[in-house]
């Protein structure tokens, strides 16, 4: 049973991430699984229940990954840098994530903002513990450590659908320019 659900799953992230979530029926996800549509409504209520739990498995493999990579670093300016960039170019390997934003984003605005709530304080909580090591080592002159956070996360989150229709190449362009704003607007002078 377990296996099926997965395939489901499998296959709905391939379809929403092709046709975008608006353009996939349930139809058409258990046609392309090869199982019948009562089995797909037997794991998910709806097709907006599915994409919710592919988001939900989508942000914890991205938070998983943004823990390692920041893991790596020893240095507040180093983990913010690392965590901007491994941030940025994970986004847009979600699950068709901007192919949806490109296509469904109204529709889907609700759904989307209820998952990525429980995300959000994720990251504006690892975000916080960068800078509160940073001032406390001298590194950063910082006022408010929550509102700074805040200001950053919400910052990535202005760019980054821009990022996710741009090409490889101008995305790491961008992202220099991005972490030259946030690295060189909060070090100490």
């Amino acid at each position: 049973m377990k296996e099926t659900r997965e395939l489901v799953i499998r296959t709905a992230r391939k379809m929403f991430a092709k046709k975008g979530v608006t353009e996939t029926t349930m139809d058409d996800i258990a046609k392309e699984a090869k199982i019948g549509k009562g089995t797909i409504y037997h794991y998910f209520d709806s097709k907006e229940e599915l994409y919710c739990v592919i988001l939900d498995i989508d942000f914890a493999e991205a938070k998983a990954e943004l823990e390692k990579v920041v893991s790596l670093e020893t240095e507040p300016d180093k983990k913010i840098a690392a965590y901007i960039h491994a941030r940025l170019k994970l986004m847009g390997k979600l699950s068709g994530f901007y192919i949806m934003f490109k296509t469904d984003y109204l529709d889907y605005y609700g759904y989307i903002k209820k998952v990525y709530e429980k995300y959000r304080a994720f990251e504006t909580s690892m975000m916080k513990s960068f800078l509160d090591e940073g001032a406390s080592r001298g590194m950063f002159a910082i006022e408010d450590a929550d509102y700074t956070a805040f200001v950053i996360v919400q910052s990535i989150l202005g760019v980054e659908y821009q990022m996710g229709i741009d090409k490889a190449e101008e995305i790491e362009k961008k992202v220099g320019l991005i972490l030259n704003i946030v690295l060189n607007g909060i070090r100490k002078r």
